[in-house]
């Protein structure tokens, strides 16, 4: 769905008591925790807790480490960057590394589908239960229509029906999305869409904002790249990798060798950031 349409949501956590959190016997403030809560985005408020907590004491035990290292630089970013070149090494991968990966990985390394598309919204908030099974009942009775109108060879009223129920902007071209790729569309809606073939799909397609009754016009699959045309890319994201999983062997050994209280530390990419 287009962006005229609507847009993702940051979920906002409420205002809920704060663990106390301590670093080799250093508390964290509630000050610096609440405010680190804003940039890890979460329905669950403990899991927000637990992301926010554990993203300061990595950066704690990482400043603390420079320190003892005598590393002496502007502030604390420059600090724990120089910290991590001096401590961490990793093998960059060869060219024979490279093309295997990309052997057992090309479905990785395709253009972007594209897709024409059409759509009528039929809208209803995420929590309106009754205004949801509306939405999706109207959906199937215009999906209905607009079969029996291309099973009896008569000109199609998409565009007219558009403009009637849809609540999208796009109802004023007819419900028309124009082009869409892969990362235009929200997550729920783009994971049903892309997969279809050309056509009206016999289902709606239900997103957070509704039943969406889809037309797809034209369907241009994604073609699959020589290795040559992503080589250096192929590179890049093989040694990004070997520098995260140095980094986070790094940051575990810290960890192990520190008293933390408050929060578990649980690794993965996604929490490390230097």
């Amino acid at each position: 769905m287009s962006s005229t349409c609507g847009t993702s949501e940051a979920t906002t956590p409420s205002k809920e008591a704060l663990p106390v959190i301590t670093v080799n016997g250093v508390a964290i403030s509630e000050k610096d925790l609440a405010n680190e809560l804003q940039y890890h985005p979460n329905e669950n408020f403990n899991v927000v807790v637990q992301q926010a907590g554990q993203a300061l004491v990595i950066r704690q035990l990482l400043i603390d480490e420079a320190k003892k290292q005598g590393i002496d630089t502007a502030n604390d970013e420059e600090a724990m960057q120089k910290l991590v070149e001096q401590n961490i090494s990793y093998d960059a991968p060869n060219d024979e590394i490279c093309q295997r990966y990309f052997n057992s990985n090309k479905e990785k390394f395709m253009t972007m589908p594209l897709m024409e598309v059409d759509h009528i919204l039929l809208a209803a908030a995420k929590d309106d239960i009754e205004g949801r099974d509306a939405a999706s009942n109207n959906a199937k009775v215009i999906i209905s229509q607009l079969q029996q109108e291309t099973s009896n060879d008569e000109p199609s009223s998409f565009a007219a029906l558009a403009k009637e129920y849809s609540a999208c902007p796009s109802k004023e071209s007819g419900g028309n999305l124009g082009q869409l790729s892969k990362g235009q569309t929200v997550p729920e809606f783009e994971r049903q869409l892309m997969p279809l073939p050309t056509g009206l799909s016999d289902k709606a397609i239900e997103s957070r904002y509704g039943f969406h009754v889809v037309n797809i016009n034209r369907k241009i699959e994604g073609k699959q790249l020589d290795y040559d045309m992503v080589s250096d890319k192929v590179r890049g994201y093989l040694i990004n990798s070997a520098s995260h999983l140095a980094i986070q062997a790094y940051i575990q050994s810290l960890v192990e060798q520190a008293t933390v209280e408050g929060v578990e530390i649980k690794f993965s990419d996604e929490n490390i950031h230097i």
